[in-house]
């Protein structure tokens, strides 16, 4: 499900240098107060605290709830797997700052005596039979599965767990807060090449929010202070079993 992984996290999180004159960032040095260096946190378990706050299994059964029963989802899905999608997807993690920042990712995974692997809790594994009957019932088209995952993405938590902060104080992870953050100039540039252009008309025929999701994305990786949250409040995916 690439659409899945590339709307959270770039989140499994993109990368290698750029053969061409790359443009790194410098890495964070923390001192006390008397001047001398604080110890490193352990980043790979800093990440893997951040990755288990998505709740993989509720996302799951909900992209399984409409996969099996929505046909306006699956055509969704068809589209997000077709070869445009994909190349689309590869120019993205092929640009030299995402790139960049994945090699920089898994360097500080294994420096920290870690695993890539972690990125494998967010992987879906999507059974191909209802688990509930009234599954066929409560779905509601593409803007039902997206105003859903709105409640069930715990967007503000991840911000709040990368951002630093007086609760969140890692050199890595503010590291990694900088980096993420430097990317918004990638962000925009791919979605102004025709590719861009053409997934993104694609996506608004299909019924998706973009100006929606678009919101979410920017706001999880600090380019926006604004999200669709608020619209949602009122609904309860704990009535539907997830």
């Amino acid at each position: 499900m690439r659409f899945i992984g590339c709307t959270f996290l770039a989140f499994s999180c993109l990368v290698a240098f750029s053969a061409a004159n790359p443009a790194l960032l410098a890495p964070i040095r923390t001192f006390s107060q008397n001047g001398t260096l604080v110890p490193q946190s352990n980043f790979a378990l800093e990440l893997k605290g951040v990755i288990r706050q998505i709740p993989n299994g509720q996302i799951e059964k909900l992209v399984q709830t409409y996969l099996l029963n929505d046909p306006e989802f699956q055509s969704l899905i068809r589209a997000i797997n077709s070869i445009p999608a994909y190349q689309f997807y590869r120019q993205l993690l092929n640009q030299p700052e995402v790139r960049q920042l994945q090699q920089w990712i898994y360097q500080q995974i294994i420096l920290s005596g870690g695993s890539p692997k972690i990125f494998e809790y967010l992987e879906l594994e999507i059974k191909i039979f209802n688990k509930y009957p009234y599954w066929s019932q409560i779905v509601n088209g593409v803007s039902g599965f997206q105003s859903e995952l709105v409640q069930i993405y715990p967007v503000e938590l991840i911000r709040s767990l990368l951002e630093p902060s007086a609760s969140q104080t890692s050199a890595q992870l503010s590291e990694l807060w900088r980096r993420l953050v430097a990317l918004k100039p990638v962000y925009e540039r791919i979605l102004a090449t025709p590719a861009g252009k053409a997934i993104v008309t694609e996506l608004q025929r299909l019924g998706v929010d973009v100006g929606g999701l678009d919101a979410l994305i920017r706001y999880q990786f600090g380019w926006s202070n604004v999200t669709l949250a608020a619209q949602f409040s009122n609904y309860n995916y704990y009535s539907y079993g997830y």
